[in-house]
Parts: C-alpha cells; sequence; structure tokens
C-alpha cells in the first residue's frame, strides 16, 4: 500500500472512529434510559402485614436499601480467618467470597426484639427499597427479564437469620428494554423460599394496579405471594410450616434503584459472595446475595425449572389438623433452634422430662388389671388404658357422645366457614375483604368457643354411661343423653373446669395455675354429674377427694386432657404432614380420633373418681 493509500486510511478512520461514538453513545444512553423507564414502569407494591405494636405481631421491617447495614460501625464484616472490618462499605465487600459475612448486631438464635429496634433506628429516614434489573439468559435469547430483588435485615420465621435476599422477576417477549416497552410481560415468578410460583400477566391471582404487580411477603419469612391468605408448606421449595399474607395489610411503594451491567463504586456489594448475616448452625446460617442466586445468570431457566403453577392456601377457618401442624411445625422449629443456641440448657430439660416420663411410666401397671369391675380402685396407668379399653369394648354405649363431637366441631368449622367467606377488597392492602370483617370474626370466634359446652355436654353424658355399665342399670346412650338434659350440673363443672386448665395450660407462665387447679378439679365433672350437685358443690367435692392424692391427680388428669383436646389434632397434623390428602379429610381423621378420645377422656376420668372415692372410703376408720 502507498503512503498516500495509508494517509487515506488513516484519515478516513479519524472521521470514523468519532462519527461511531456519536452513534453509540447515544444508543447506549437510550438503552439505559429504557431500561430505567421499564423498571419504573413495573415497580412492584409491596404490601407486609400491619404492625400497630412495637414488637408486637405484623411485619417489623421493610425492604430496605443495603446501604442500610454497610458503613455503621456496630455492623462487622468478619473474614475466613477471624479477621474483622468494623463499619464495612461497599468497596470492603468488593470481590469477598467463601467464608466472609457481615455480623449484624444481635443474636440471630435469640433476636427478641433486638432486630427490630436496630432496623427502626439505622433505617430512620430511609424510604422502603427494591433493586431493579434487566437480564438475559443465554439460553433463552428472545426473552428480556425484568428483576425486582428485595433486601431486609432479618427472617423472623420458622428458621431465623440475619439477612434475607427475596425476589419477583417478568419476562418479556422482547430482546431489549426498547422492544419490552412496547409490549406486556408474558409470565412472572414470585421466589418462595427455596422454589417460586409463576402466573400469567392475565392470572386472576396476579393483582395488579396498572402494570405495577402487587408483592405480598410471609410475615417474618418474606417470602413473595401473590394474595392475602395463610400458606402451607411442608418441603424446602414451599418452606416447612405456615407463611401468612393475612389482612389487613400496610401498603409501600418502594424507590426502585437499577442495578448496572457493572458492579462499581456503590454497587460493588453486587460482587460480594460471602453471607449477608451472620454465620449460624443449620438453616439459620446469613444467606449470599443475588448474584450467587440461580435465578441471577438463568432466569428464565430457572422460573421454568423451579416455578410451580400455585401455592397451597390454607382454609379461612383452618380446622384441627391445619391449626396442629402450623403451632407444631412452628413450636418443634423454635425448640430446634433453642437447641442450637442453648444446647446443654435444652438437653438438660428433655433429659429431666424423659427421665420423669420414664419413672412415672415405670412406677405403674396399665395392663395387668384382670378385674372387671370399673367402680373400685385401679394404679393411674390402668385407668389411662381401661378408659380406651372401656369404649372399645362397648361401642353402643358412647356413640351418642361421639356423634356430638363430631358435630359440634364439624358444624362450628362450618360456621366459621359461612361467616369468613372472601369479599373483594377496596384496595391492595386487603385484597380478599378479610380485614374489614371484624363483625364476622367475632362471630366466628363465638362460634368456636359455643363448640366448648357441645364437649362438655358430650363428656357428661360418657359419665352416666359408665355409671350405668359400673353398677348394671340399663341404660342406653339417648337414656343418658336425657338425664343429662335434667341435670346439667356436670357438663356446666366439666365446661368450667377443664376448660379453664386447659386455658391456662396454653402459657407457661401460668402452667403451674393450671396443675394446681386441675389436682383439685380432676374429677369436677363425675363428681358433680353423679352426686346430683351443683357446679360449686361438685367441685368442692372434687376437692375434697384429690385431697392426699394431689400429684397423681394433676399428672393423670393432665395426660386424660391432653388425650381429649390435643391427640387428636396432632394425629390429623401428622395425617396432613405424610400424605397428599385434602384439608377436610385429614380434618375427618382428627373428628374420628376425637370422637373415641374425648369420650375415652370422660370414661377415664369417671374410673379416677371411682378410684379416689374407694381410697377415701378406706381411709376413713370403721365406727365403733
Amino acid at each position: 500500500m502507498s503512503r498516500v493509500s495509508l494517509r487515506r486510511t488513516a484519515l478516513a478512520c479519524l472521521i470514523a472512529v468519532p462519527s461511531l461514538l456519536v452513534l453509540l453513545v447515544p444508543a447506549a444512553a437510550a438503552s439505559s434510559t429504557d431500561e430505567t423507564e421499564l423498571a419504573a414502569r413495573y415497580a412492584p407494591v409491596v404490601v407486609v402485614r400491619e404492625h400497630p405494636t412495637p414488637c408486637g405481631p405484623g411485619e417489623a421491617l421493610r425492604p430496605t436499601a443495603v446501604e442500610t447495614v454497610l458503613g455503621r460501625r456496630e455492623v462487622t464484616l468478619v473474614g475466613p480467618d477471624g479477621s474483622q472490618i468494623s463499619g464495612p462499605t461497599a468497596a470492603d465487600l468488593r470481590g469477598r467470597g467463601e467464608g466472609w459475612y457481615l455480623d449484624l448486631p444481635g443474636d440471630p438464635l435469640d433476636p427478641g426484639c433486638d432486630y427490630e429496634r436496630w432496623f427502626d433506628a439505622a433505617a430512620a429516614g430511609r424510604p422502603a427499597t427494591v433493586y431493579a434489573r434487566v437480564s438475559r439468559d443465554a439460553d433463552h435469547a428472545d426473552t428480556l427479564v425484568l428483576q425486582y430483588w428485595f433486601f431486609w435485615t432479618y427472617n423472623d420465621w420458622n428458621d431465623k437469620h440475619e439477612g434475607d435476599w427475596e425476589m419477583i422477576q417478568l419476562l418479556f417477549p422482547a430482546r431489549t428494554a426498547t422492544e419490552a416497552l412496547r409490549t406486556s410481560p408474558s409470565s412472572v415468578a414470585y421466589a418462595q423460599h427455596e422454589g417460586s410460583e409463576v402466573a400469567g400477566w392475565d392470572d386472576p391471582k396476579l393483582h395488579r394496579e396498572g402494570d405495577r404487580v402487587a408483592v405480598f411477603p410471609g410475615e417474618g419469612s418474606h417470602a413473595a405471594y401473590y394474595t392475602q391468605a395463610q400458606w402451607f408448606g411442608r418441603s424446602a421449595a414451599a418452606g416447612f410450616g405456615c407463611d401468612d399474607t393475612l389482612a389487613p395489610g400496610v401498603r409501600l411503594d418502594p424507590e426502585v434503584v437499577l442495578l448496572p451491567d457493572r458492579p462499581l463504586g456503590d454497587f460493588a456489594w453486587l460482587t460480594f459472595t460471602g453471607r449477608w448475616g451472620e454465620k449460624a448452625p443449620s438453616f439459620n446460617n446469613g444467606p449470599t446475595g443475588p448474584a450467587t442466586k440461580a435465578q441471577w445468570d438463568a432466569p428464565v431457566t430457572w422460573q421454568l425449572e423451579q416455578g410451580r403453577q400455585a401455592a397451597v392456601a390454607l382454609p379461612v377457618v383452618g380446622g384441627p389438623s391445619v391449626t396442629a401442624f402450623c403451632e407444631l411445625t412452628q413450636a418443634g422449629s423454635l425448640a430446634f433452634i433453642s437447641l442450637l443456641d442453648k444446647p446443654w440448657l435444652v438437653l438438660g430439660i428433655a433429659v429431666g422430662v424423659l427421665v420423669l416420663l420414664v419413672v412415672l411410666v415405670w412406677r405403674t401397671d396399665w395392663f395387668n388389671d384382670d378385674d372387671p369391675t370399673l367402680d373400685r380402685r385401679r394404679k393411674a396407668g390402668q385407668i389411662a388404658f381401661a378408659g380406651l379399653d372401656t369404649v372399645r369394648k362397648h361401642p353402643g354405649a358412647f356413640w351418642v357422645p361421639g356423634a356430638l363431637v363430631v358435630g359440634g366441631v364439624a358444624l362450628n368449622l362450618l360456621v366459621g366457614r359461612l361467616l369468613l367467606r372472601a369479599r373483594p377488597g377496596a384496595d391492595l392492602t386487603d385484597v380478599n375483604g378479610f380485614g374489614d370483617q371484624v363483625a364476622g370474626i367475632g362471630l366466628a370466634l363465638l362460634a368456636s368457643f359455643l363448640v366448648l359446652p357441645v364437649i362438655a355436654f358430650a363428656m357428661a353424658v360418657t359419665v352416666e354411661s359408665v355409671d350405668a355399665l359400673a353398677h348394671g342399670r340399663p341404660i342406653d346412650a339417648p337414656t343418658a343423653f336425657r338425664r343429662v338434659l335434667v341435670h346439667p350440673g356436670g357438663w356446666l363443672a366439666a365446661l368450667l373446669a377443664y376448660v379453664l386448665v386447659t386455658v391456662l395450660a396454653a402459657t407457661w407462665l401460668l402452667l403451674p395455675v393450671a396443675l394446681w387447679l386441675l389436682s383439685r378439679w380432676a374429677v369436677a365433672l363425675p363428681a358433680t354429674e353423679l352426686e346430683d350437685q351443683g357446679v360449686r358443690r361438685g367441685l368442692r367435692s372434687s376437692s375434697s377427694l384429690t385431697r392426699g392424692h394431689r400429684w397423681r391427680s394433676a399428672l393423670l388428669g393432665a395426660f386424660l386432657v391432653w388425650l381429649a383436646f390435643s391427640l387428636p389434632a396432632g394425629v390429623g397434623a401428622v395425617v396432613l404432614l405424610v400424605t397428599g390428602w385434602p384439608f377436610w379429610l385429614s380434618d375427618l381423621v382428627s373428628l374420628a380420633v376425637a370422637a373415641i378420645a374425648i369420650p375415652a377422656t370422660a370414661v377415664a376420668l369417671t374410673l379416677l373418681y371411682y378410684d379416689l372415692r374407694a381410697r377415701s372410703t378406706a381411709s376413713v376408720p370403721a365406727a365403733a
């Protein structure tokens, strides 16, 4: 090539390069502007559960900017060698990975109200924040992905850990943000624990305000749901326990921050692949950040492979199995967390309880009881076993109380669900209209309390049938029913005594009071019913009969109360956990168990009454 040609080529390049820059820079700027517009157009509305009282129920936190935890002296970045950086910045987090973690002030296994108070101070004046990201999937070039990432400072659910990253995403049939602005999303996915739930853009379950989607985070867990309900989970993908997004809610309109393609400067924290919370045992470890998640690099593939069509909503009025499942999973998780936090204390208590149970079981007989006579002395274990055995041997004598139990509980559930049917709400904070149903909720609670007299009545009918069997009187279940109608003292005494004891025992603080009352009122029902006394005299009679046998009466009475009121629901919860049966069928199993367990409890209490009466008579000296 001649010198003239080289000069011409060089001149052409000098002219062409600025020209290309002029063309490319506006295009890149336009693309960035379109991404910002796209992120703002579909910015989610976040509805958290109302939190009216500090340190009380409801969602105490808000999705926030990472700057809430950065640059604060009380927050520490800890390295794998134990080195510490106080008040870490985004630059301190840049590129750090395995073994590094942020340590927020507080104990994740024993949070109390510490994280709420710290967040209130650290986030004061900051708006709720959500991070938007426009992304693509290499395996799905024709789909544009718009992600929204939520950062929460603490996860307070069945698992407890510092830091919590959650997200949702929208898929567009487009290659660029410019194209996406001219169309609508094809589908969305909400991350829930280790899985996700998907929906079409026009799916009725997806609540929208124009183009803005509504997100309902589970209280404490922050898993993203499409509407307000209680949610059932029994796997890692769906969570293990019950999530709660029920109304009333509080609307948040988070500030949208668009994440850049290159994580520099204030966004250098995106390259941090360590943990955003303190290291803790088991599932209480702090989580890693967005860039470590499968949906960061392969969002469409993640949605297709892990997305499920629906989460499982619990009935508005949960039956016994549903309620027990939620309570047991929560209690079990908290017990496990306590074990991790204070292993020696928890193990010591567990060993102590186990030793007590072994001693109690060992000191009594259960099956060595060949005497068919009902009205006599028995050992505690024989009384408990004889209650079930008597119902088994004489089913015809106890079908009425069993039917009363099933009918009463079933009617209560039906009435509750009729009173609390979903009604469309006025805005996104109460999309199902549950938050405004004050009257309906009150009536449903009243219906729940009204089932207790039915159970007490059924137990009184059982007592009459047992006494007839014990003394060879011809009586059938309907006749026993009529006798209780004529003499209502027995079931009223049972209602007062056993319900009060059960309510008090529901709190650890009042458990000693419950046991103290139970030690005196253990046989209030048969004493009142069989001696044809009023409630007050029946309670006095029970207190007199149990004198000198208070520990025995309290422990046996507690076991029998558990048999009647906890075992049926517990069995239903286990059925719910290990089978794929519908909720109504697991509740039916609970009712079937209750139809046996409650009459068996009443039988055993009657046998305890006979036992105490025989012991009391034997202790009185014969007349001269």
